[in-house]
């Protein structure tokens, strides 16, 4: 069953450094989040946490499809969340080139 990701559920963490949002699949609720390093990357440099947020708005069909795969191999971290790293960007690239 695919994630089902809500909408305008963003918000930002600078303790942990990850944006965390939320995806349901069925009655399960999966707790998802993007690091701050990956949205960096996304973006041109900008840093605020209001910017992330639109980041994150911007690029969020791509992180949604990188936590949906990350989702579907389990791979979650030992919070039990499903983080998108910049790594992870690196890798899906690396995945569309080779197509």
């Amino acid at each position: 069953m695919p994630l089902s990701f809500r909408p305008n559920r963003a918000a930002y963490d600078p303790v942990s450094g990850i944006l965390r949002f939320f995806a349901t699949e069925g009655p399960l609720l999966v707790k998802c989040g993007v690091s701050k390093d990956a949205l960096v990357a996304l973006s041109d440099g900008s840093t605020g946490d209001t910017v992330l947020e639109r980041i994150y708005e911007r690029h969020q069909q791509r992180i949604h499809q990188i936590a949906e795969r990350k989702h579907r191999a389990n791979q979650i971290d030992k919070s039990g969340m499903i983080v998108v790293s910049r790594l992870d960007l690196a890798t899906e690239r690396h995945f569309i080139v080779g197509r």
